[in-house]
């Protein structure tokens, strides 16, 4: 049970019969707020570049979200597919801990995302957030590739082919 969990259920041949998609790795997000979002003075009102590093088993996920600010960690995640739709939704909930430099004007929070993936082995996705500090937005992600060890937001930028240094 193990090894289907963590590897076997994802091999194309078998795949197929599982109905789940694959998600697992680094993608890159672009986080677009609503104008109607409560910003604090300073605060980056987007378009906002973030990785996000989704860990995943038959059984379970973890998201992890990173921008050059904070760092999101799901605490409860979940994929979902509806039968024969080909399409999923993952949702979790999440606990927002931003450096320390930023904490005066952007305190920890709480918040909501949902995304939805199309196909089995999915490239690209959309999806929306909700925070407990009143703010929202929309989120068009792009899978970088299926690793899962980068440790920060600079590592995961630097591995991002459309980042460029000014």
């Amino acid at each position: 049970m193990v090894v289907f969990d963590k590897w076997v259920w994802h091999w194309p041949s078998i795949h197929r019969f599982t109905g789940r998609p694959w998600v697992t790795g680094t993608w890159r997000v672009i986080l677009s707020p609503s104008p109607d979002s409560h910003i604090p003075e300073g605060g980056n009102r987007g378009p906002i570049t973030t990785y996000l590093t989704i860990e995943q088993t038959f059984w379970s996920l973890h998201a992890t979200l990173r921008t050059e600010e904070s760092t999101s960690r799901s605490s409860n995640a979940t994929i979902s597919s509806p039968e024969n739709s080909g399409t999923a939704e993952i949702g979790f909930l999440y606990d927002n801990t931003p450096r320390v430099e930023h904490q005066h004007r952007s305190p920890r929070h709480e918040g909501a995302c949902r995304i939805s993936v199309a196909g089995l082995n999915p490239r690209a996705a959309t999806g929306h957030y909700y925070t407990s500090r009143f703010t929202a937005g929309d989120m068009d992600f792009t899978l970088l590739n299926r690793s899962i060890d980068y440790g920060t937001f600079a590592e995961a930028q630097a591995a991002d082919p459309e980042h460029t240094t000014s």
